[in-house]
């Protein structure tokens, strides 16, 4: 994989994208057997640890093992449902849905040693290049449907917000197979501006032999581009390479590793909370974010609200994951020290001090 500097630059300006699900998975089953469940349960896991650390070999670790092992015991609720019936198939399959524990999950990982990759995530925007059969063409509108869906689960896998060109006339007259396939940076990146994605991933896949493909990608992403190949195998493996490949890079930018047991304390006020469902939404986004371990309230004046929140490890981390969000934005320059309220003039130590608006 190689990382280069960008000569090309673009508005990235579009917020990040929240992305839900994380910590839950579906899998295919055959059975609602109580002993088919539990192997299940493993499968869904290792899903949902891909979507949280962003590395697609993350189950292989040796010591995520006995998370693993249990993956029933960290099992919250599951409900079974039929899936479409296939080509060919007797009768339609069943798919079993779980959702686990995200404490735990995020715990076992920080002991690890693993980051971990919270909900803000970056939309990004996939200009797909197909070389089948001697005919190039893009992927988007109504065209391959079976490689649009392959594309959609794969990003769904990988916990990355994917969004694939409408190929409409405006696309069409911006942009050609024969642009992508020559990683022409410039005329990507014009095209890309009116879906104001956070990234641009540019991908061209090719057969070399009966089934047998390879695939070669660049990532733009905050003026840098980032470019890899995959190797022979299979179309949906060389599509996947793009994929988790854009995942792995987002995630050794975003994630986080926090150690546990070791907390920071700051304050943030927050302007703009008129009512009580701006209280609700502060409360409820900041209480999602893996870095805060506790929020408790410090004061309500008018519609600015001082809370008091519990850091897991270093607060850039929490600064640098709100950023990526769309909830709040910052009102000053971050990272003022402050004594506590009441104690200004003791030996208490200061504490840092953060300033944010509530998004309407």
């Amino acid at each position: 994989m190689t990382v280069l500097a960008a000569g090309v630059t673009m508005n990235w300006a579009a917020p990040a994208a929240e992305v839900a699900g994380l910590y839950e998975a579906e899998v295919p089953v055959a059975s609602q057997n109580a002993l088919e469940r539990v192997a299940a349960s493993r499968a869904a896991l290792e899903e949902v640890l891909v979507k949280v650390s962003g590395k697609a070999d993350v189950a292989q670790l040796p010591q995520l093992e006995p998370l693993l092992a249990q993956s029933e015991q960290w099992v919250q609720r599951y409900q079974y449902r039929s899936a479409p019936a296939a080509a060919g198939a007797a009768a339609p399959g069943q798919l079993l849905w779980m959702s686990f524990d995200r404490e735990t999950i995020n715990q076992r990982l920080y002991e690890a040693g693993i980051p971990v990759w919270g909900i803000n995530r970056p939309s990004t925007l996939l200009w797909l290049a197909v070389d089948e059969g001697g005919e190039r063409y893009l992927l988007g509108g109504d065209n391959r449907p079976d490689l649009q869906d392959l594309v959609n689960t794969d990003a769904r896998r990988a916990g990355l917000p994917l969004n694939i060109p409408l190929l409409d006339l405006q696309d069409q007259g911006g942009l050609t197979a024969a642009d992508v396939w020559g990683d022409f940076s410039d005329v990507i990146l014009k095209a890309s501006e009116r879906y104001q994605p956070d990234a641009v991933l540019a991908g061209r896949i090719y057969s070399v032999a009966p089934d047998k493909w390879q695939s070669h990608w660049t990532l733009y992403h905050r003026g840098g581009i980032t470019t890899w190949e995959s190797g022979e195998g299979p179309q949906n493996v060389a599509i996947a390479a793009g994929i988790s490949g854009a995942a792995e890079q987002f995630a050794k930018r975003y994630a986080l590793e926090l150690t546990p047991g070791v907390t920071n304390n700051v304050l943030m006020t927050i302007e703009n909370v008129a009512s009580l469902a701006d209280y609700a939404r502060v409360m409820r986004y900041l209480q999602s974010l893996d870095p805060v371990a506790a929020v408790q309230v410090a004061r309500l004046e008018g519609d600015k609200l001082t809370l008091q929140l519990k850091v897991r490890g270093q607060t850039h981390g929490l600064i640098q994951t709100i950023a990526l969000g769309k909830t709040l934005t910052a009102s000053q320059a971050q990272g003022d020290t402050v004594a506590p309220e009441g104690d200004k003039g003791t030996e208490t130590p200061a504490v840092e001090e953060y300033r944010y608006r509530i998004v309407q």
